[in-house]
């Protein structure tokens, strides 16, 4: 899991304009809806064009338009895991904060409806770490089967400044009052986010094996954002592990190829001529290994971790 800057706010999304914009819309009717005691078990469902309650629920954040920009902005990779998706799926648009049900809230539902279509509150993620599944894991050597996924797990440090269903008219109608709730919720959550954490990398190490860690040195509750995360997203889970492995190997055969590049430039570069081969092997060499740390690169979070532990590791350089 990586740092990712949020692009600008599709205009679908945007509130204030004139004529009103599709999000919203959307959102005053789900607090128009959830406003009544007598939906808050249900599903939403939006207001017709009659006037009537339709079979018809969100549809405002999974826009083409919306879809485009996290595709852009998180390179089509997962929010969570960073495996890149879009090649054999297209992808799940994820609320942060769960829209129609919250697991560990006193009152599961309704959940944070007024966020459905917040550009905030929307991320791109892959079916394994968004929804729930049955996943290998290895547990002291022992390969298990589990049921692992996020769908609508939103853990708190402690249920006292949860936001209420209330929450929804007053993220409407006074938006002051409620960034101060909100900023109380966030201080007790449990889940890193990529674009709000911006020292998310800290938060994991990883084994040769592609085992993902909770990183030494954290405070308590550092250590416990980087255990739920773990947990909630799945991070641990045994194809996942599998895949880093492999990006391992390939990172480590890389820095073996720098090692000898810059072996070569510090024994053979006797003429200019050499000096000036070598060191153009050496600098492509170089780039291809920094290439694993870029952002659009799958697992750049692992690889950042183990080229930038090499180097600092290092004693020939």
């Amino acid at each position: 899991m990586i740092k990712v800057n949020r692009l600008d706010i599709p205009d679908i999304l945007k509130h204030g304009l004139n004529p009103v914009s599709n999000g919203e819309a959307e959102t005053k009717d789900a607090i128009i809806f959830f406003g009544d005691p007598i939906n808050h078990q249900s599903k939403y469902q939006k207001t017709g064009k009659r006037g009537g309650r339709t079979e018809g629920s969100y549809s405002v954040y999974s826009d083409i338009n919306v879809r485009k920009v996290l595709l852009r902005m998180f390179h089509g990779k997962c929010a969570y895991c960073e495996s890149k998706i879009t090649a054999i799926y297209n992808g799940d648009i994820e609320h942060f904060r769960p829209k129609g049900k919250i697991e560990e809230a006193n009152s599961k539902k309704p959940g944070y409806y007024w966020l459905a279509a917040d550009w905030e509150n929307l991320l791109f993620a892959c079916p394994f770490c968004n929804q729930t599944n049955t996943h290998e894991i290895l547990d002291g050597g022992i390969i298990k089967k589990t049921v692992l996924g996020k769908l609508n797990q939103f853990p708190l440090a402690s249920e006292r400044y949860r936001l209420k269903h209330t929450h929804g008219n007053i993220y409407l109608i006074d938006r002051a009052t409620y960034n101060q709730a909100f900023d109380r919720e966030e201080s007790e959550r449990l889940l890193l986010n990529p674009c709000k954490d911006d020292e998310i990398e800290k938060f994991f190490k990883y084994g040769d094996d592609g085992a993902i860690i909770v990183s030494d040195g954290l405070n308590p509750i550092e250590h416990k954002k980087s255990e739920s995360s773990i947990r909630v997203y799945a991070l641990h889970r045994l194809n996942l592990s599998q895949a880093r492995q492999e990006k391992i190997i390939q990172i480590k055969a890389q820095i073996r190829r720098v090692e000898q590049a810059i072996k070569n430039y510090n024994n053979y570069s006797d003429t200019e001529e050499k000096r000036t081969w070598f060191e153009g092997v050496m600098r492509e060499e170089m780039r291809i290994l920094k290439r694993f740390k870029s952002s659009d690169q799958e697992y750049a979070g692992l690889a950042r971790y183990i080229i930038d532990k090499y180097f600092n590791d290092a004693d020939f350089i």
